[in-house]
């Protein structure tokens, strides 16, 4: 990577805080949803406080968020319970056995992980998955009726492991460092514990200078896509055909349509949807959608601009009718309506559904997609984190549910996974 693309990117560390810091003045006045779309005037909503905790028993069934705290000496799984309104109740902590990485986070020097997908549930829920960037392992827990109980740590075969994603019983892992990327294979057991897949690792097509920010099946589970970020000064999305043995074939990149890719989510009909952050600035960012074909041909359907800045995470809802995306330098949540052939209409016009008053960051739905959790840092310095409730209404908009009190004290938390 030359001197004046590594300069780019330093700035990007320094640039989320400042714009963060700009954004909640200008926004401080409002609530986190405007009042034309319906949400509540206050930060802090129902914090469900008086709940009893349940140790991350999926909320005794109203179901539960996971979130890591990315620190050392001890990595730890964050837990928080769904009350019956949908806010979140802090139920404790469980370590991953692992180490995470604080600080130094590629490529802005953060100490979040910067990247999408560093903690994730199998559909079905019964198993959790977390990358710790720290001691390049991962971790596998099960989910049960007396809480998360850990299964297996085994090592990435790779640098910082970022991202992980599942598909039914293979699970693939994303290493991505300054200077190294690579993905590796597992198969799942039926106790959690993970088997490395023969022949599975695979550099990605820019291992040097592409810094991926996440990995992610698509619907089929025969073929997974990586977003190379930097790659080319621009950014590619990878894909790796998946073998009849589980283990991933050599990659093939695909041109990106915008500056950055990011986030990476499909559709059931295999669109697949990718946020573009438009690094190391943000301005300009965008979505862009396209058609993925079982044999990994990557077709570019349409890309629309999100009036925000740096749009980094992005979830789809179940019914495949909206795209919900977070903003992290202008502090914001888009939603765009997914139609039939893959394009994207702005919600609301200019695609804004929400103005947090923090750093808005990895996010995640509920098993139903009625509930939208956001991860947000404190905007003047990542001095602490907290978790946004939001109902996800029927036409694309979010409401406001409530906040949590404030976590991971340094900035470190990364990922979401909901239940």
């Amino acid at each position: 990577m030359n001197i004046k693309k590594t300069k780019l990117l330093r700035k990007r560390g320094v640039l989320i805080a400042c714009l963060a810091i700009g954004a909640a003045a200008l926004w401080a006045p409002t609530a986190q949803t405007s009042a034309q779309h319906g949400g509540p005037g206050g930060q802090h909503g129902h914090n469900g406080r008086q709940h009893g905790q349940n140790n991350g028993r999926h909320g005794a069934g109203n179901g539960a968020v996971y979130v890591q705290s990315n620190t050392e000496p001890f990595n730890t799984v964050l837990i928080f319970n769904r009350n019956h309104d949908g806010t979140l109740t802090a139920a404790g902590s469980v370590m991953t056995g692992g180490v995470g990485q604080p600080t130094g986070n590629p490529p802005g020097g953060i100490p979040f992980i910067d990247t999408a997908g560093s903690v994730t549930l199998s559909h079905n829920g019964r198993f959790l998955l977390v990358v710790n960037a720290g001691d390049n392992t991962v971790s596998s827990f099960r989910v049960t009726g007396h809480g998360l109980q850990l299964a297996n740590v085994v090592p990435s075969f790779g640098e910082r492991p970022a991202s992980v994603t599942i598909h039914h019983h293979l699970v693939y892992v994303l290493n991505s460092d300054t200077g190294s990327a690579s993905i590796s294979g597992y198969r799942l057991g039926g106790h959690g514990q993970l088997t490395p897949i023969a022949g599975s690792v695979q550099p990605t097509t820019s291992p040097v200078d592409g810094l991926p920010a996440q990995i992610q099946f698509d619907a089929k589970g025969k073929l997974l896509a990586v977003s190379e970020r930097f790659a080319g000064g621009s950014g590619d999305i990878d894909t790796f055909a998946i073998g009849h043995n589980g283990a991933a074939e050599p990659g093939v990149a695909h041109p990106s349509q915008d500056v950055t890719p990011y986030g990476i989510a499909f559709t059931h009909k295999n669109v697949m949807i990718v946020s573009n952050e438009h690094a190391p600035d943000g301005i300009g960012s965008s979505v862009s959608s396209y058609n993925v074909s079982h044999h990994g041909a990557v077709t570019p359907i349409e890309t629309e601009p999100t009036n925000s800045g740096a749009a980094c995470w992005n979830v789809i809802t179940k019914n495949d009718k909206y795209v919900l995306i977070t903003s992290p330098f202008t502090l914001n949540i888009n939603s765009f309506r997914i139609e039939h052939n893959g394009q994207l209409t702005p919600v609301h016009g200019d695609s804004i559904v929400a103005t947090a008053q923090g750093v808005t960051l990895d996010e995640s739905l509920s098993r139903n997609s009625k509930y939208l959790y956001v991860l947000v840092d404190e905007p003047t310095g990542f001095a602490y984190s907290q978790l946004n409730s939001y109902r996800v209404n029927g036409d694309g908009t979010i409401t406001l549910l409530g906040t949590t009190d404030p976590f991971g004290f340094g900035g470190s938390s990364s990922g979401t996974a909901a239940w």
